[in-house]
C-alpha cells in the first residue's frame, strides 16, 4: 500500500500545515483533559504542607551538619597551630 501525497503550491502547503496543527492540538487537549483532574487532585492534596515541612527539616539537619563540621575543623586547625 503506498500513499503519495503532493502539494503543489503555498496554499495547498499552508491547509495541510494548519490542518496538522490543529490535530496535533485536539491530541493534546485530549490528552491534557484526560490526565488534568489526578494532576489537580494530587497538587491539591494535605501533603503539599507535609512536604514542606520535611524539607525544612532536612534544611536544618543539613544546617546543623555543616555548623558541627566548622566546629571539627576548628578544633582540627587548632591541634595543627600547637604542633
Amino acid at each position: 500500500m503506498k500513499i503519495e501525497i503532493s502539494l503543489e503550491n503555498r496554499f495547498e502547503k499552508a491547509v495541510a500545515a494548519v490542518v496538522t496543527a490543529g490535530v496535533l492540538l485536539l491530541a493534546v487537549a485530549a490528552i491534557f483533559s484526560f490526565f488534568t483532574g489526578e494532576a489537580v487532585a494530587e497538587w491539591d492534596s494535605s501533603s503539599a504542607f507535609g512536604d514542606s515541612y520535611y524539607l525544612q527539616e532536612i534544611a536544618d539537619n543539613i544546617a546543623d551538619c555543616a555548623s558541627e563540621l566548622d566546629n571539627i575543623d576548628y578544633t582540627l586547625g587548632a591541634i595543627e597551630d600547637r604542633l
